[in-house]
């Protein structure tokens, strides 16, 4: 057997695989694909399999990466009627379309198939509640301000998300956003967001340690700084840090004295 002519095959074959899910064509499953999250789509197609989650990852990789909302939970608050629970447990499709082209046309890949028109923030609201100063209950958080400076990029989703929700000036949803600073109002810090760290490292080798020496827990967003860079909402360390900085080991996995 050839095992050149087999592996120029299978390669063909991968790359048509890649073609077809980056072509504009999402959530368009094969009948031989319902059964992956329906348990009988003819006579009880709402009846979902509590393991759709798992089904999601599989081509969603990243959602595990970005870790932006819990899934396969019991929810402590209430959940509109409209926004299904699986066995009384959130999960991504309490929030999100599976079949959006069923549904109406504003529900769309870039709006995420999200069940409201809204997004961010006042896309959580939905369920969450929100005090007297308008800021949603979920924890003690903290609040601060952001400034953009750069117009010419964008920061990432989740950064993005992050400040809708801890920016206390921030009065309506934004599509994007520039690159910027973040200020906490506390102890009046400022943290740049949105700039690429390979840039910053390379124009300042004697400043900032070469990204593939940073810890694993410490994301960047296509080589740029984000939230999620030094805070990870799942995180048991002070302040939701991605890892603990006593001895100031997370600044100085970046910053060099």
């Amino acid at each position: 057997m050839n095992y050149k002519w087999v592996a120029i095959f299978l390669l063909f074959i991968v790359a048509g695989s890649l073609v077809y899910g980056l072509s504009g064509q999402p959530h368009e499953f094969s009948e031989n694909e319902c059964s992956n999250c329906h348990f009988d789509t003819e006579n009880n197609p709402s009846n979902l399999k509590p393991s759709i989650a798992i089904a999601c990852n599989t081509c969603h990789p990243q959602l595990e990466v970005k870790k932006s909302h819990p899934s396969e939970i019991y929810p402590t608050m209430a959940i509109p009627k409209d926004m299904p629970l699986i066995e009384g447990k959130l999960t991504c499709t309490t929030c999100h379309y599976l079949h959006p082209k069923d549904n109406m046309k504003f529900f769309s890949k870039k709006h995420f198939y999200l069940r409201r028109q809204v997004q961010g923030v006042f896309f959580c609201i939905e369920c969450h509640k929100v005090d007297e100063k308008g800021h949603i209950v979920m924890a003690k958080i903290h609040t601060g301000s952001y400034n953009v400076t750069d117009n010419s990029t964008r920061i990432d989703r989740m950064s993005l998300e992050c400040i809708e929700c801890h920016d206390s000036h921030m009065k309506e949803p934004v599509s994007s956003l520039g690159a910027g600073k973040w200020t906490h109002y506390k102890k009046k810090f400022n943290h740049t967001i949105g700039t690429s760290y390979r840039q910053l490292s390379m124009r300042n080798m004697k400043k900032y340690k070469h990204e593939n020496t940073l810890n694993k827990e410490m994301r960047l967003y296509d080589g740029k700084v984000g939230c999620g860079t030094c805070h990870n909402i799942y995180s048991k360390e002070k302040n939701m840090l991605a890892i603990s900085n006593r001895g100031s080991k997370l600044c100085l996995s970046c910053h060099i004295k």
